[in-house]
């Protein structure tokens, strides 16, 4: 039986929402049209006592999952390239099968087939794939779900919220408003997924990236219009951020001493928390030639002493921040298989004075090691009057 192709699709979506509703399949490709995946099933699952669609999308290797309410809308998942759909309830299975010239040719048969509405737990995440920023930023398909090219900057993102969740139960949970500083904010992924979150737990969230680039700010101008939120971005150097009023301070990945500029600038304006992930490191490594014995036994492979220096110069950030007056802790935030850079310092202003043996330790390793760490001059003047040294 040949129709129009809105009212095929018409019959599908009324028979998805019968309550004899049983599977759904979406398969093939249409002449001149890419569909997302190779195959797309639908069915009906219960969770927690509510009725939801289950979709997934496989695009041959693997399936990617996605629970849906019932109001989703089909249509457009329908109309996306596949050439055949196919819908059952209990009682009836109805097909269609699009030609080359794009007509519609559906077909009803007799089944008798049973509804099964149990599903397969999922990780919660602290931010739901089929959120708005994640469509908005291009993370995620049509589907709600993140699209697999991104998953690595997904779980990035959700871990580091779980990470900051952490620190604002036990610091910042009193307070009505927060301000939060995105120091190298690029494509500002963690900069809406931190609005977004905290969003009902603030009466107001004052948002504000950095970034150098101007195509970036630009960017990310345009994604707030799209989700209609009040981010503010400036396209200015770490180091040239305007001061100003700051509770969380954060900075992913700033390459070398842009993470040393990002603690600087955070703890010259009192940041309350400070989340750096540093990146890429150059700056000891060019000041150490002779190693103190007996570390020449690490340091004379390039690959240990790369790596050693590396951790000298997140440890080095650490101690700086703690005679600052700051609780220092360092964590993987991420593991190894989504990012090589994967280490987290966290930082709670909690004005405690400096202990005398953090002092020793850190300008013994610094006369032995004659080095002079960057973050060191930043704050040399912070130094001098917190620590005095």
């Amino acid at each position: 039986m040949k129709l129009e192709l809105s009212d095929a699709v018409a019959q599908l979506i009324l028979r998805i929402n019968d309550p004899l509703f049983v599977r759904a399949v979406l398969s093939g490709q249409r002449r001149s049209l890419q569909p997302e995946y190779v195959r797309v099933d639908i069915k009906p699952v219960m969770i927690k006592d509510e009725l939801k669609f289950q979709i997934v999308g496989s695009d041959g290797k693997k399936d990617i999952t996605k629970n849906t309410e019932l109001d989703f809308d089909f249509q457009a998942l329908f109309l996306s390239g596949y050439s055949n759909l196919q819908v059952d309830t209990t009682t009836e299975s109805y097909s269609v099968r699009i030609s080359k010239k794009d007509q519609a040719i559906a077909g009803l048969s007799k089944v008798k087939l049973t509804r099964e509405l149990s599903h397969n737990r999922q990780k919660q995440r602290m931010l739901p794939e089929s959120n708005q920023i994640f469509k908005a930023l291009e993370m995620s398909d049509m589907l709600g779900r993140i699209k697999p090219t991104k998953m690595d900057k997904y779980k990035q993102v959700d871990e580091f919220l779980r990470l900051m969740n952490q620190l604002i139960d036990g610091q910042l949970s009193d307070q009505k408003d927060i301000s939060i500083v995105d120091l190298g904010c690029g494509h500002a992924y963690l900069t809406f997924a931190v609005q977004e979150f905290l969003k009902n737990k603030f009466q107001k969230v004052s948002i504000l990236g950095v970034d150098e680039r101007v195509d970036s700010k630009e960017h990310n101008e345009k994604v707030a219009i799209k989700l209609k939120v009040q981010s503010s971005f400036i396209a200015a150097k770490i180091s040239e951020t305007p001061n100003q009023k700051v509770d969380i301070a954060i900075a992913l990945h700033a390459c070398d001493t842009a993470t040393d500029d990002a603690i600087s600038w955070a703890v010259k304006n009192n940041a309350k928390v400070i989340m750096a992930a540093p990146c890429c490191m150059h700056q000891l490594q060019t000041q150490i030639k002779d190693s103190p014995e007996p570390w020449a036994l690490l340091t004379k492979y390039g690959l240990v002493k790369e790596r050693l220096i590396d951790l000298m110069t997140d440890s080095l950030r650490a101690q700086i921040l703690k005679l600052l007056g700051y609780k220092v802790d360092i964590v993987e935030f991420i593991g190894g298989e989504h990012t090589a850079r994967n280490i987290l310092i966290r930082a709670v202003k909690s004005d405690l004075p400096a202990l005398e043996i953090d002092k020793e330790r850190y300008i013994q390793m610094l006369n032995q090691w004659q080095i002079k760490p960057y973050l060191a001059n930043l704050l040399a003047q912070e130094l001098k009057t917190t620590a005095q040294i």
